[in-house]
């Protein structure tokens, strides 16, 4: 089994700066399609700004302190490459937030000598527990898909068809925390730079255990199950443009396939869902005291999750006890599990620590 978290009784840290967790949401999807015949952006940045905003977590709590912020820096790097180049004023492409917290508004078509634009926000906090300052960043990636150029027909003179391509993608970001909340994707199907509609969608999920015979289908093809009314994992909609996808159904990392008819033929994409789990904090409640190598005391192993107290009945984790002497050395007689537990006065020599590690049942 694989330890999860731990709790130790007797030994409290009141002075380690907090961990931070940042991101970045946008008000736009990541995908741009740029359609060279008629030099045509979707979206299109200048009419349609992408707004980027930082968000921060103290690990352990789901509260935004992104305004909280001593400072919030942006930077840029085109195609995957080369050195961060730091956006210290607003110009024609980007407008930069004056307040915290400090957003980056694209307004400009930038993808236009570029593939990819990487954004990256530094974000500082000063811990109040501390005086420290500490650092965190994160990233976020804009990719140009260009269509081909139209051709000439030898026949009519008109010309070619546009390049039809789907885009899955999620209008609200693809984060959920802590196995709450839920996410949407949707499929969008372009004809050149337009939205057109498609006539049939089939949902799937990662699988590597399913084939196209079981599980799956030729369409998704294999190491995709095919989402359908008895196998769908509370995610609904798996038959439209757009599904909800609960965080039940995501274990950390999950992925999710779209196969979409338009005018008789299928495209597919694909997209990711990430549940972010803040740690989980062990409490040991009870007391810790013997006399005279008498008595016995009950402890109890309490869960604490984004603040919140998790698994009060003490099935979702399996408790492990032990018991260390003041060299450090492991009572090996001493083997406990549970929620709660009892200890005795000859189980310990002297003083002691004693540790709950968290399994996964």
């Amino acid at each position: 089994m694989t330890i999860v978290a731990s709790g130790v009784m007797t030994l409290v840290d009141l002075n380690d700066a907090k961990q931070l967790v940042a991101y970045i949401g946008s008000s736009q999807q990541r995908q741009v399609i740029y359609n060279p015949n008629g030099g045509s952006y979707v979206p299109n940045y200048a009419s349609s700004n992408n707004v980027l905003t930082p968000q921060l977590f103290i690990a352990g709590v789901n509260t935004d302190i992104a305004a909280q912020a001593k400072s919030i820096k942006w930077f840029y790097q085109t195609n995957s490459s080369g050195a961060f180049t730091e956006i210290t004023a607003s110009d024609s492409n980007y407008t930069l937030g004056s307040t915290a917290p400090k957003t980056l508004t694209i307004k400009g078509n930038v993808l236009a000598s570029a593939n990819s634009i990487t954004y990256m926000c530094e974000i500082v906090y000063t811990d109040a527990g501390t005086g420290y300052d500490v650092t965190t960043k994160a990233e976020y990636e804009i990719i140009k898909v260009t269509n081909g150029t139209n051709g000439t027909n030898g026949t009519n003179g008109t010309n070619g068809q546009d390049a039809i391509r789907a885009i899955v993608w999620t209008p609200d970001g693809n984060i959920t925390r802590n196995a709450n909340g839920s996410v949407t994707a949707t499929v969008d199907v372009y004809k050149g730079s337009s939205v057109v509609a498609g006539t049939a969608f089939k949902w799937y999920i990662q699988d590597p255990t399913a084939t196209t015979s079981s599980g799956g289908d030729a369409d998704g093809g294999a190491g995709w199950r095919l989402l359908n009314s008895t196998t769908n994992y509370g995610i609904t909609g798996y038959t439209t443009k757009t599904i909800t996808v609960p965080a039940s159904a995501v274990a950390s990392v999950e992925s999710f396939k779209c196969v979409v008819t338009y005018n008789s033929v299928k495209y597919n994409d694909v997209c990711t869902i990430v549940d972010v789990s803040d740690p989980i904090v062990v409490t040991i409640v009870g007391t810790g005291t013997f006399k005279n190598g008498q008595g016995s005391t009950t402890l109890t192993a309490k869960l604490f999750q984004a603040g919140a107290e998790i698994d009060t009945g003490g099935t979702a984790y399996a408790y492990k006890w032990s018991i260390y002497d003041s060299n450090n050395v492991k009572n090996s007689t001493f083997n406990k599990t549970g929620k709660t537990i009892t200890v005795n006065a000859s189980d310990v020599n002297g003083r002691g620590n004693i540790v709950c590690d968290l399994d996964k049942p």
